[in-house]
């Protein structure tokens, strides 16, 4: 087998991989409405990829590995969505938090009293 026809038979289980890590990831963005799904696609797609990886890594290189690959993808992509989410709202968590500066902070204390201005007019030009 030449190397191109080689280099497409492994982006089509890429791709296979990809397309099944899709759909948990579609699924938990509509229970979510959306909010985290953005930063929880690429969690999503590289842990079904890498599930989908280790089935073959491990010794399944058969139609029925290719199958259970196609199966720890769906599963990888569940796992890459949740924790996608779960780090946005960990994120989103410490973004809302308002911080509470200290009374001996600038922003904390009462504002000076301006400078006295002087009764000084510049002169005419």
């Amino acid at each position: 087998m030449i190397w191109e026809a080689r280099l497409a038979f492994i982006l089509f289980f890429f791709l296979s991989w990809s397309v099944v890590g899709l759909f948990p990831w579609v699924i938990t963005a509509i229970i979510v409405r959306g909010r985290g799904a953005l930063l929880a696609l690429p969690l999503a797609l590289a842990s079904a990829s890498v599930a989908g990886v280790l089935v073959p890594a491990l010794g399944q290189r058969d139609f029925t590995g290719f199958l259970i690959s196609l199966l720890a993808a769906l599963l990888g992509g569940v796992a890459g969505s949740i924790g996608g989410i779960a780090f946005y709202r960990r994120l989103q968590r410490y973004a809302d938090a308002k911080p509470k500066p200290a009374a001996s902070h600038t922003l904390g204390s009462r504002r000076p009293d301006p400078p006295p201005t002087s009764n000084i007019k510049p002169p005419p030009s």
